[in-house]
């Protein structure tokens, strides 16, 4: 990082002054003639069916480029130290030069759009090139291998896409731009996992952290859009299928505060690296990364490598795969698993690649419930345990851990699997793994991380004064 870049390594840019919002009421256009009123419908609808569009073809790239790096892993099993290495530093070039604010998961990104009091702030960090380069790096960096997810950058995109097409022929106002970032949220989590409900609640808890009639009206119409896109026009189905997983009251249900507390504590360290690594990497590290950023990120894909070599490459990419398997009781995962795919998650992050934590957080929670599994079958404890249940519960109890909104990961687990027979279980895991998270990180990952990119991005820091 050099003297001309902000904090969160962002290029700063010439204080000017914060172009005020128009003085008028916020929803007025709710309030306007009717034809009006039917313009921001038909734009509104437009924007998320464009949407639920751009998830699926953004969902049939990632397919190809994980397909692509799985023939590479298995023609040459040592060509992902030279793959991985060299791809992450040149998308942390394009994305440093090319593509500034489009790094990360890209949640925090639409976060602080919701607090930037510059309308203008708000349309470059919510841009049509933001959002093509957050969708073709992202897929780069499934073709590298990298142990990343397409949720958080889909959000983003999501919010490009609402914010430039909602608002078309529409008076100006904050209320109307603050509306149509958390629809485009929703939808974009609607979108990726196909699961509308968990779009809006994530949308509501998360983003916009209250409720109104008109605000839980247009954010849940904006998922079942975007939804509606994917089941109508690519014939899309449940994330991980019907799992069809049960866990009858008794001895098992033990296991749900158990897995609860170690995916909490597990996703809250995961969560406080991400939000000062400084704190957890060796000096000389920090200062190599804040000089050579790319050659940082060479070495991060060596690492990458090295960690999927280990595994026998399941922890590259999202490891969908072994996530699905686990929550269908079909394989038990190593009891490694959920540590290198730990490692490998925030390795591929602290890279400064763009990409979302959601996969690669409910494919660590899937780790920690078959380990689970595996203790309890070694110790004959529980006889024809599910394995799958127990799977569910340490995925809910780990993501849970990671973004602290319990009743997102609850909705996200039962939604993507079908089975609402797992409700009250998993809803318990992820409430204790929500409070155990906090523990280690008092404040919610998305939360600090919008903070710190809204500090470095809408307030840049005044020039020295030149000294005589």
């Amino acid at each position: 990082m050099n003297d001309r870049e902000g904090e969160a390594g962002q290029p700063r840019r010439a204080t000017r002054p914060v172009a005020p919002w128009p003085r008028r009421r916020p929803l007025r256009f709710m309030h306007r003639k009717g034809w009006l009123h039917r313009r921001h419908l038909l734009m509104f609808i437009l924007a998320a069916l464009v949407v639920g569009f751009i998830a699926a073809v953004f969902s049939i790239g990632i397919q190809w480029a994980t397909a692509a790096f799985q023939r590479i892993e298995d023609a040459r099993p040592w060509l992902p130290f030279a793959v991985c290495p060299a791809g992450l530093g040149i998308i942390v070039f394009l994305t440093r030069n090319v593509f500034p604010g489009a790094q990360g998961s890209g949640i925090p990104q639409a976060m602080a759009g919701l607090r930037m009091p510059n309308p203008h702030q708000v349309d470059r960090l919510l841009s049509w090139r933001i959002a093509i380069g957050k969708l073709s790096l992202t897929m780069a960096g499934f073709l590298c291998g990298a142990s990343i997810g397409k949720e958080g950058p889909i959000v983003q995109i999501g919010c490009s896409v609402m914010n430039n097409i909602g608002r078309i022929g529409m008076p100006r106002t904050a209320g109307l731009q603050r509306l149509l970032i958390v629809a485009g949220g929703a939808a974009g989590i609607a979108s990726a996992f196909n699961a509308p409900l968990a779009g809006a609640v994530f949308a509501i808890e998360e983003m916009a952290h209250h409720y109104d009639g008109v605000t839980g009206r247009s954010v849940l119409a904006a998922a079942m859009l975007s939804g509606l896109m994917l089941f109508a026009g690519f014939d899309a189905d449940f994330y991980f299928g019907s799992a069809g997983a049960a866990l009858p009251f008794g001895p098992a249900w033990l296991l749900i505060p158990i897995a609860g507390v170690a995916g909490g504590l597990a996703g809250g360290l995961f969560a406080q690296i991400l939000v000062s690594p400084t704190r957890f990497l060796p000096g000389a590290v920090n200062r190599f990364a804040h000089r050579h950023p790319l050659l940082f990120a060479v070495g991060c894909g060596f690492v990458v490598a090295m960690l999927g070599w280990l595994s026998g490459g399941r922890v590259f990419d999202s490891s969908y795969a072994e996530a699905r398997a686990a929550v269908h009781g079909t394989a038990l995962l190593p009891m490694s698993f959920a540590p290198l795919k730990w490692a490998a998650t925030t390795v591929s992050y602290l890279s400064g690649i763009p990409g979302g934590i959601f996969s690669p957080s409910l494919a660590v929670g899937a780790g920690v419930g078959s380990a689970l599994s595996r203790l309890v079958i070694v110790t004959h404890l529980l006889p024809g345990m599910p394995i799958g249940a127990i799977a569910m519960i340490g995925m809910a109890g780990y993501f849970a851990g990671v973004v602290q909104s319990p009743i997102t990961a609850a909705v996200i687990v039962v939604e993507m699997t079908n089975d609402p027979a797992m409700t009250v279980a998993v809803g318990l895991a992820a409430g204790i793994g929500a409070v155990s998270s906090k523990l280690v990180c008092p404040v919610p990952v998305y939360e600090a991380m919008a903070r710190q990119f809204f500090a470095a991005v809408a307030e840049p820091k005044p020039a020295r004064p030149v000294s005589g």
